[in-house]
């Protein structure tokens, strides 16, 4: 009797041993959820906003029916277009995705650059992404349709790590850079006849939030024009040569030696 409870217990401690290594092994991390704000007081922002709109002074209508720009992306909540245009109303038609990709928007891109004729196509990176960082971070036990959006990015960034290592801010940053001209490239082959008659120019860029370039947060930094990505180069297009040389400071990415 006293060997079948020792045999009993050891079975016990195995099976919840087992089960313990199992529910480890299952375990894959998860996003840290951002404090946000409660329901109500968001609904009660978008109708104030609503009231204000009502009870203000009427916007005339634009002189053109094209945007200035039709502008793609990424869907991170701190990238807004204040960034790109001081007084952005109606003067952007915005296109956004996960890590700011062509492929998985491309009706809506087709209508902004086709259809609304936008003079300018701009496809904007941003740094500190999280696409990015999920993407090559592995992402096979996200959903599948995040896994189907990311999928895309496997073309110009490779297969994702599968050791999982935290990658430095460098090598995340030349993963943003690496993607804009990819999607650039993308672009420029997609919509060659508009660009080959001057209707049309494709710019890359990075939104920098985390200041990861030195030039203030927030910086739009112009990387590619019409896939030229030399900045010494961009500068002297004669897209930019009328300007003054100062606006032309957050034109061209930095060397590595630079970061």
């Amino acid at each position: 009797m006293r060997h079948k409870k020792k045999l009993l217990t050891l079975l016990v401690l195995l099976t919840a041993l087992f089960c313990n290594l199992r529910s480890h092994a299952e375990m894959r991390p998860v996003l840290k959820n951002r404090a946000g704000y409660p329901p109500f007081d968001v609904l009660r922002e978008i109708l104030a906003t609503g009231r204000q709109i009502k009870g203000a002074a009427a916007l005339p209508p634009s002189s053109s029916a094209a945007p200035h720009l039709t502008w793609l992306a990424d869907a991170d909540a701190r990238v807004q277009p204040e960034f790109i245009i001081a007084q952005p109303d109606q003067k952007i038609y915005t296109v956004r995705n996960l890590a700011n990709q062509l492929d998985t928007s491309l009706g809506a891109i087709d209508y902004g650059v086709l259809y609304l004729h936008s003079p300018i196509l701009l496809i904007t990176g941003n740094t500190d992404s999280e696409a990015i960082r999920l993407f090559d971070g592995g992402y096979a036990d996200l959903e599948q349709t995040i896994r189907r959006e990311l999928d895309h990015l496997n073309v110009p960034l490779g297969y994702p790590s599968k050791n999982n290592q935290k990658r430095d801010r460098e090598h995340e940053l030349r993963m943003v850079e690496k993607n804009v001209d990819y999607q650039v490239q993308q672009a420029m082959e997609r919509y060659r006849d508009r660009i080959s008659n001057s209707r049309l120019v494709v710019v890359g860029s990075v939104l920098d939030i985390a200041n990861d370039y030195g030039r203030g947060a927030n910086q739009l930094i112009i990387i590619n024009i019409n896939g030229e990505t030399d900045g010494g180069k961009i500068r002297k297009m004669q897209l930019l040569r009328i300007l003054d040389p100062k606006l032309l400071a957050n034109i061209g990415r930095p060397a590595a030696s630079e970061l």
